[in-house]
């Protein structure tokens, strides 16, 4: 059984007006560090993919001391029982934003991307270059259709976790500190003539039939266990519907009570003209109201039935972890947001009225991520759907905060 420290969020001795957004500048990878982590705390699974990708990386640790996350049984391979998808206070990543390379103290993202490929009856961990020469990082040493399969580093390999200015940050490296040419200098690797025409047959086990395939699956998955949102009274969960203003305002609800927050469950006033003090969301909706994380339109209405915008939500992710870095000050003022990552470049938020926020929320825990996690566009007006509002939210409160006292 392997256990990993708790991260936390770093706030800047800076602060701004809740509701006003303050400074926020790029950190550039050449400035970012890495400092070790207890290798038995953390592990490298390959996941059953789709029939593009067959197999994916997903890195598990713990991101709350004691919590249970994951097991392992057998070898060749070791078959890794996914605990943090039932038991709280685990951390999953699943793409680049989560992990890169650092080879001979140098980071490799935009350079190597980490893939897994078949190999001789195995799966290989290998650092893919856009052109040129791969080379391995860890193998499963075997291969068990549809398990989740644990990937043994190479010798050589470690796993460390980024830093900026002495801060732990929630992304980690698969790190090596030998020279990057004598790595591509080692053995061609060796790949099957005729890539399987099946996936795996067995999914994962997953709260909902109607997110078996959805890429934010996990992340559904462990904000389901946290209890930030539920299904329907069918059983689904209905990913791909888009999220009302009063949805959002009540899964934001939920994942800071995860993090200590109180919120009571009624009030005696309407929050908003359109929004009385008998309707479901009304107390949810009046206490974030007071908090800053959320506001009306110009005319004062709420419009709690009307879908949220991706931009919308990135501004309520971004208020609510302001209050979370804050750890409880009542001051009205709150720490800015350090970034634990680089900004994204998007194709589409230029001009946005949000633009900045959406910036910021794509370099911090990777809460901003283009549309459907594909290509460059962030569709920052588009209706904020169940499956990423979700994955959105869990990040935010994934990020490693301390609970509140």
């Amino acid at each position: 059984m392997k256990s990993v420290k708790a991260l936390k969020l770093i706030a800047a001795a800076a602060a701004t007006t809740i509701g006003v957004l303050g400074n926020f500048t790029s950190v550039q990878a050449a400035d970012f560090d890495a400092v070790e982590v207890n290798q038995s705390s953390i592990i490298s699974v390959a996941i059953p993919g789709g029939s593009l990708i067959p197999y994916k990386l997903l890195l598990a640790r713990e991101a709350q001391p004691g919590a249970n996350c994951f097991s392992v049984s057998g070898n060749n391979p070791g078959i890794v029982e996914p605990l943090w998808q039932v038991n709280r206070g685990c951390g999953v990543g699943f793409d680049s934003n989560a992990y890169s390379i650092r080879v001979g103290g140098e980071e490799l993202r935009g350079q190597f991307s980490l893939n897994i490929q078949e190999s001789n009856g195995e799966l290989l961990l290998v650092g893919r270059p856009l052109r040129g020469r791969s080379f391995v990082i860890g193998r499963t040493g075997g291969i068990v259709p549809g398990g989740f399969m644990e990937i043994e580093l190479d010798p050589g390999w470690r796993i460390t976790q980024r830093s900026f200015e002495g801060s732990r940050l929630s992304h980690f490296y698969y790190t090596n500190e030998a020279p990057l040419a004598s790595l591509l200098e080692g053995d061609p690797i060796a790949t099957d003539p005729t890539p399987p025409t099946t996936p795996p047959t067995t999914p994962p086990e997953f709260p909902f039939p109607d997110i078996q395939r959805d890429i934010y699956a996990v992340e559904i998955t462990a904000a389901y266990n946290d209890g930030i949102v539920a299904g329907g009274t069918d059983g689904n969960f209905e990913p791909l519907r888009p999220v009302t203003r009063e949805e959002a305002a009540s899964i934001v609800v939920e994942a800071l009570r995860t993090r200590g927050f109180t919120f009571p469950e009624t009030t005696s006033r309407a929050p908003f003209p359109d929004v009385p003090a008998n309707r479901w969301s009304a107390a949810k909706i009046s206490s974030l109201a007071s908090r800053g994380i959320l506001a009306g339109d110009p005319s004062g209405f709420f419009r709690p039935t009307d879908t949220v915008t991706r931009a919308e939500v990135m501004s309520m992710l971004r208020r609510a972890s302001e209050q979370i870095v804050a750890v409880g000050s009542q001051d009205v003022r709150t720490p800015q947001l350090t970034p634990t990552g680089d900004v994204f470049n998007f194709s589409d938020t230029a001009g946005h009225w949000n633009e900045q926020t959406i910036d910021m929320m794509s370099a911090y825990c990777n809460i901003a991520t283009p549309y459907n996690e594909r290509g460059t566009a962030f569709q920052p007006n588009a209706a904020s759907l169940r499956n990423y509002t979700t994955a959105a939210t869990f990040r935010m409160v994934d990020c490693g905060a301390t609970p509140l006292p």
